[in-house]
């Protein structure tokens, strides 16, 4: 940049463990300055891979004089070991320490500066004399924990407890995600679930939304001891109007999909986690099949079919059940008192628990071999409406067309091209499926878990992980003269099948 172009410096960034009059000093006189990896930056990290192109942005308002930096990265910034996510921004102060990168396990790789403000009226020597005093004290003060806060006063700990890491203020209205537990403002992830369904804190898959009651009655209580800390009405308001949460995601349905951390089915159930008269267990509808008592007629539960031609219609093909519900009023196979019995995961309906009659390495015909989970399809067809076999041997799986859609780390870019080359070749998901099959027989194939074969007894949400697996060496093995050249001409990923923004169509590409 010309000389001519820049102002007098109004701040400066000075890199940990350098002296600032360093190389690795500088000096803020454009009203907007920017990092990243791109040569263009003003800060410029162009072999880091770890640095987004335009990883911030460092600006100066004219009129307050104040400055502010907005996170424009994948990663984000932390500032005082607080982390800055993507279209947020930060007021800083004098002495505040930011990390570009910050890598908890690997402290060799981290990227810290510190923001020094200057003062119109310092002098170049007032300059050189302060700015080494300021940085000791501002890394000391970002190695050790905080002692003191405004006006001296000690660290409240229970206040750190209770802060929101997005908006950095106590907790409103707290929610928290599942399975990882990290509690935020309601209003706060609401505008962080419209960009990422990723947790912000730790990256890890939300699969629920919580309230967290007892949180947010310790933040009642906590402000009722520092009524100073509440936040003003206006702001409550605002946050009110931007939570987004609905009560549906808070307290879902007992019909919803059963999913795992791959994939889901759409005709699954789960139980629920709340306590209703639809879990009671004493009710009548809940009577097994082959219990004495057992009433033929009687299907109170909206899922359960009841006719014959239905149930029939949903039992597997090729192995039949052990026990049929022809026999259930007969002397034959009835549950002797006091039996045991399991509660199929998908109709959510009773069977006797037959497991001491199957003993081998495929295990009951009554549990999925990975999960263990208990379905009825195979011991005598599962009733409720819309399943396709809850449980099956792996290559008899019902995965539907649906299976194919963002198959190869739900990035969609990569299986449209599988796709694409299976609708050329006129193959199906079911061909492809045998074909993988037949290699892991052969040894051409290997799965994470060993034990898993064409015969191997799968749930439908087990059997779409391990399809999931195999269509990715499928894809893997496709020649590439098979493929288009703009498929072959793409340049390889640095971070290769665990890019975390290979969802995104135009990194893909």
């Amino acid at each position: 940049m010309d000389p001519e172009s820049r102002g007098q410096p109004w701040g400066k960034l000075v890199r940990v463990g350098a002296s600032p009059q360093s190389e690795l000093t500088l000096l803020l006189t454009n009203r907007e300055c920017t990092i990243g990896r791109r040569k263009g930056c003003d800060l410029s990290f162009p072999a880091n891979k770890l640095v987004s192109g335009d990883h911030c942005k460092i600006t100066q308002d004219q009129t307050s004089g104040q400055v502010w930096l907005e996170d424009m990265s994948t990663n984000g910034t932390v500032i005082n070991m607080s982390k800055l996510v993507k279209k947020q921004s930060h007021l800083l102060q004098n002495g505040d320490v930011i990390y570009f990168v910050y890598r908890k396990s690997e402290p060799e790789q981290n990227i810290a500066y510190v923001y020094q403000a200057i003062s119109p009226k310092q002098t170049d020597s007032q300059e050189t004399e302060d700015g080494p005093h300021e940085l000791s004290s501002s890394i000391s003060d970002s190695a050790a924990p905080a002692k003191t806060g405004k006006d001296g006063e000690k660290t409240d700990k229970m206040e750190e407890s209770l802060t929101c890491i997005i908006c950095q203020d106590l907790l409103h209205d707290c929610v928290s995600l599942q399975p990882c537990m990290h509690t935020f403002c309601a209003a706060c992830y609401s505008g962080w679930m419209e960009r990422s369904s990723l947790c912000p804190t730790c990256r890890c898959p939300v699969e629920r939304i919580r309230k967290n009651h007892i949180l947010n009655n310790l933040v009642e209580a906590y402000l009722q001891q520092h009524p100073e800390k509440c936040r003003s009405e206006e702001d409550l308001r605002s946050m009110d109007a931007r939570n987004k949460i609905t009560q549906d995601m808070l307290q879902p349905k007992v019909e919803r999909s059963f999913s795992d951390e791959e994939g889901s089915s759409d005709y699954l159930f789960e139980l629920s986690d709340n306590d209703s008269d639809t879990s009671d267990m004493s009710q009548p509808y809940m009577t097994c099949r082959q219990c004495p008592g057992y009433r033929k007629d009687f299907s109170p539960a909206p899922w359960i079919c009841s006719s014959s031609q239905e149930e029939g219609a949903v039992k597997a093909p090729g192995d039949g059940p052990s026990t049929s519900t022809d026999t259930c009023t007969g002397n034959t196979n009835l549950c002797p008192p006091q039996g045991g019995h399991l509660i199929c995961t998908c109709c959510l309906q009773p069977m006797p628990d037959r497991r001491s009659e199957h003993v081998g390495p495929q295990g009951s015909p009554q549990h999925c071999m990975v999960c263990q989970r208990p379905f009825c399809h195979l011991y005598w067809g599962c009733q409720r409406i819309g399943c396709q076999g809850c449980l099956a041997r792996f290559s008899d799986l019902n995965l539907t067309a649906k299976c194919l859609d963002g198959v190869l780390n739900n990035n969609n870019y990569e299986s449209e091209i599988l796709q694409n080359y299976l609708t050329s070749r006129g193959k199906t998901w079911r061909e492809m499926l045998q074909e993988a099959l037949q290699a892991i027989q052969q040894g051409l194939y290997h799965l994470t878990d060993y034990r898993i074969n064409a015969s191997s007894l799968l749930c439908y949400c087990c059997g779409l992980r391990f399809f999931k697996e195999l269509a990715y060496k499928y894809r893997e093995n496709i020649p590439a003269s098979d493929l288009p050249a703009a498929v072959t001409s793409r340049p390889d990923c640095y971070w290769g099948r665990n890019c975390r923004t290979q969802v995104k169509a135009h990194h893909a590409m």
